[in-house]
């Protein structure tokens, strides 16, 4: 899984990945839910990344102590990306 790609779930939902972050050597997605015509809705998600298998999988995160760690750094993700834009 990348940022900026858009990946679909078991029931049928995108997602476009927004963001991307580590917390204890596992993968998480800040993503958006898209609609019927892909573009971005205002629902937001955290995707945890899991490998099993061979296989990737996506998980919903709802633990907020998990939730509070990732939106710090996604802030933060967020903050750089805004100030690059800036000095362009």
């Amino acid at each position: 899984m990348e940022v900026d790609n858009v990946i679909t779930l078991k029931n049928g939902k995108k997602y476009l990945l927004l963001l991307e972050s580590e917390l204890t050597l596992e993968g998480y997605f800040l993503a958006v839910l898209l609609d019927k015509d892909e573009e971005p809705t205002n629902t937001y998600t955290v995707l945890q990344e899991i490998h099993r298998n061979g296989k990737i999988f996506t998980k919903k995160i709802n633990d907020a102590l998990i939730l509070n760690e990732l939106l710090v750094d996604y802030r933060s993700q967020h903050d750089d990306m805004l100030e690059e834009d800036k000095t362009e």
